[in-house]
């Protein structure tokens, strides 16, 4: 059986949590790269970055406390999840707002958005496919 590469990354949901998200993912990648794991192409690591971006963002502006960045890339693909302790669900048909726009841009390079609600807040997870 093979084990799929994984990040965790636990974070304090403070100034500073998005860029440290950022640099972990990017470390990552360039980790699976240089040991003949999974390989992406740059604009799939460029849409990863932004993804993380995005969700880690929400988290820190949406949800009080810390919150937890998981990565797994498997060939083709690269699954991004934050876990947060909100409780409050998304919805991108709330009226216009920044935070809503964060979702539709990670909607448009992953395959869509899903919330899980889990004890003490939620995942949100999607899938990035190298294109």
């Amino acid at each position: 059986m093979r084990q799929i590469p994984m990040l965790a990354l636990d974070l304090d949901g403070k100034a500073g949590s998005v860029r440290l998200a950022r640099q972990a993912v990017q470390q990552f990648l360039d980790q699976l790269a240089a040991a003949a794991g999974p390989r992406f192409r740059d604009t799939t690591r460029l849409d990863v970055s932004v993804v993380v971006t995005e969700l880690v963002s929400n988290a820190c502006l949406h949800a009080p406390g810390p919150c937890r960045l998981l990565v797994a890339a498997r060939p083709g693909e690269i699954e991004v999840a934050v876990e947060d302790t909100g409780h409050r669900l998304l919805a991108p048909s709330v009226p216009a707002g920044t935070w809503v726009r964060g979702l539709l841009v990670v909607t448009r390079l992953s395959r869509g958005v899903h919330v899980v609600p889990i004890p003490g807040g939620k995942v949100v997870e999607t899938v990035v496919v190298e294109r």
